[in-house]
Order: structure tokens, then sequence, then C-alpha cells
């Protein structure tokens, strides 16, 4: 059987559209992680279709394809795939350590022999990546854990009674990007 291949787009926010503030920044990122998707399915040969969110604002697969769409003021990033799936962007920058106790415990970060801001945010991105699979969204942050660092871009995480392989890609110098990678092939994909 063939290993499906799914194509993660990581996409740079034009200029003009990082430059807006409030309601119009929120609608303009939106439009261009929708763009990414487009590209993703294309890459994957499927034809978008309508973009649907359940009550929790989970996005709902369209004819059996599964989508999973992030932003941040610099880059967006999204993926379709054939089982459930969740991709997340975060830009490397300092983190308070309250923050630090409640993305991770104690176990979690003995996994790792220095706890570096590129960690804490690997483990971010990771979390929010299941979480998105799931349906969940933060909510499930206290159900999720890493459970294995396989290399500098995987890690393992178990969410309730599943586990999950989480691939890792540093989409920019500072922007690390995850996505769910149970049983598919990975070919990233960066639009500037």
């Amino acid at each position: 059987m063939l290993t499906p291949t799914i194509h993660p787009i990581i996409m740079a926010v034009p200029q003009s559209d990082r430059e807006l503030k409030g309601r119009e920044k929120v609608v303009a990122l939106r439009r261009c992680a929708r763009e990414a998707l487009a590209y993703s399915a294309r890459w994957s040969g499927v034809s978008l279709g309508p973009l649907k969110k359940d009550d929790h604002g989970a996005p709902l697969p369209f004819s059996g394809v599964h989508w999973s769409l992030t932003h941040k003021e610099s880059f967006v990033a999204a993926v379709t795939g054939p089982h459930p799936i969740g991709i997340d962007i975060e830009k490397v920058r300092p983190f308070n350590a309250a923050l630090h106790q409640r993305l991770a415990g104690d176990s979690e970060w003995a996994l790792a022999s220095e706890v570096t801001q590129a960690l804490f945010f690997r483990y971010w991105t990771a979390k929010e990546a299941v979480l998105k699979a799931v349906g969940k969204g933060l909510v499930g942050l206290s159900d999720c854990r890493i459970v294995g660092i396989v290399d500098d871009s995987h890690l393992i995480v178990t969410f309730q009674d599943s586990k999950w392989t989480v691939a890792q890609y540093w989409g920019t110098k500072d922007h690390i990007v995850a996505v769910t990678a149970d049983a598919v092939e990975i070919k990233w994909h960066r639009i500037d």
C-alpha cells in the first residue's frame, strides 16, 4: 500500500497585510492561510471543498479531506490530508516561566538535555498540532503530553489514549512549523 503524501505549505504574508491592524489584519491573515490551503490541496491532487467548522471551531472534512491552517503576523501555514490533521506555526521568542510550567510537566522537560526557546516552541507547536487534529484546541492542553523526542524534527505526543508523531520544520530562521505526520510522507513547501 502506498503511503499518502501530505504537502504542508508555509507562506509569507505580504508586507501590506502585515501592516494592517485589528479585524482587517485578522481577515487578511485568514485569507492568506486559505490561499496556502488551496496550494496544499492542489499539490495533493484534491479540489478544495467548502471550508466549514463545527460548533467548537474545529475544521470539518470536505469529501473525506481533512484540513488545518494557522497564521502568525509574518507567515501562515496550511495542510490537507486523508485523515484528521493539525498544523501550527510559531515564532521563537522569549517566554515566561508560568507559560513554561503550563505547557509541559517536569517529566516532559526531562526528555531533553537542555530547555531552550527552540525546545519550548517545538513542544508548543507539536501539542497545538495534535490538539487541532483532535478538534480540541488549547482546552485540551492538560491532556496532551510529549513522550518522546525522536530527533531534531520529530516528537511523539500523546493525547488521552492516542499516540501521534509530529514532524517539525524550520520554515524560517525564527519560525517553527509542526504537522501531525502519522503514516504519511511529508513534502514541505515554502512560498515567499
